[in-house]
């Protein structure tokens, strides 16, 4: 018996691991809706049919296990649509498995527990310890379990058999809820710490670090299928001029604005990125020159328009000068676009700014 539960614990933890990192690589949220809601359950009933194969027989047709983990975890960490369904899947498998009367008070076992899981995570809604919170539903989890089986098995000693499973089950669903935790504020934090490090703090724009990865693949495609590739380079006129006279806060506020006016100009033409300072740039794959000239004139366009305002009311005057080059009409060489639509963009600044160098 003592082995039995040991290999549904070792099944808990194990597949619990597994899914949670497969899940995390594999998607954070579906496009269509429901999706993961069912991958989830289908997943979480899949693990509890296991842990029905890998039970213990307390009579030729009861039998014990672990499976109100899975569905437990599933209305704590995910939602309670996903616990329906692995309830659903759990419950065909246990008369699948053994057909009877045990089988229909394992299903309202399950039955039971889904109500009280829903009823114990309103009652419990602000509790933030995770911890705590799993072992009120274990604590109900085992008196179900207890109650069921007292009910379904007569003319059986049953205490060993409660008692071991009262330990056994605590320690399993403990680890559990304390595994799954801890994978997902761990991989929480990573995906943070990765978006933050290609992220720019300010703008949400792509940063520095990122455009040098992005245009790498962006020019290295290019040169080898002698497709059209265009970079264009902006820089914000008399920045220094604005912080200085406005402030850093009115300067933050104008960078802020113009990244965001780029992204709604740009949309799934190219990305934008936040080079340093108050220069930009734009990468435009598989775009030659007219269209982005024509582009580049429309952000310069914008911005000039554009009415940015302080949270003083106060009007900032804002114009910038852009640089354009693009592969292969205006540069043969598509290793020196960077550096060339930065000359373009002094070039710009040097006739007067406000415009738009080829």
């Amino acid at each position: 018996m003592v082995s039995d539960l040991f290999v549904n614990f070792s099944v808990v933890i194990s597949l619990i691991f597994i899914y949670m990192k497969l899940r995390w690589k594999s998607y954070e949220k579906s496009s269509v809706p429901g999706l993961s809601a069912l991958i989830d359950g289908i997943c979480g009933g899949t693990l509890g049919y296991l842990l029905m194969y890998f039970s213990i027989n307390v009579t030729s047709d009861t039998i014990i296990d672990f499976r109100f983990v899975p569905v437990m975890l599933l209305v704590l960490f995910v939602s309670k649509r996903s616990a329906l369904i692995a309830a659903l899947i759990i419950v065909l498998g246990r008369f699948q498995i053994v057909m009877g009367l045990s089988a229909v008070y394992a299903s309202y076992l399950m039955l039971t527990l889904l109500v009280g899981y829903h009823i114990l995570d309103r009652l419990l809604k602000k509790e933030e310890r995770m911890l705590r919170k799993g072992f009120y539903f274990i604590l109900y989890s085992n008196i179900a379990t207890t109650y069921f089986l007292i009910i379904a098995v007569d003319k059986v000693n049953l205490l060993p058999v409660i008692l071991l499973f009262w330990l056994t089950a605590t320690l399993t669903g403990m680890s559990a809820v304390y595994l799954v935790n801890y994978i997902r504020n761990s991989e929480y934090l990573f995906n943070k710490y990765q978006v933050e490090s290609s992220t720019d703090f300010l703008t949400g724009l792509s940063n520095v670090r990122q455009f040098a990865d992005y245009w790498t693949k962006v020019s290295q495609k290019a040169e080898k299928t002698q497709e059209a590739c265009a970079i264009i380079m902006l820089d914000i006129d008399r920045f220094k001029l604005t912080n200085d006279t406005y402030g850093h806060a009115a300067g933050d506020y104008v960078l802020v604005e113009l990244g965001r006016l780029l992204e709604e100009t740009i949309q799934d033409k190219g990305i934008a990125f936040r080079k340093g300072g108050e220069e930009f740039t734009i990468v435009l794959p598989k775009t030659g020159k007219g269209e982005a000239v024509e582009l580049a004139e429309n952000i310069r366009e914008k911005v000039a328009k554009h009415k940015f305002v302080t949270n003083q009311l106060v009007r900032i005057p804002v114009t910038i000068s852009i640089g354009v080059a693009a592969y292969p009409e205006t540069i043969n060489q598509i290793s020196t676009m960077v550096e060339r639509a930065d000359t373009l963009l002094y070039k710009s600044k040097n006739e007067g700014r406000n415009r738009v160098s080829v």
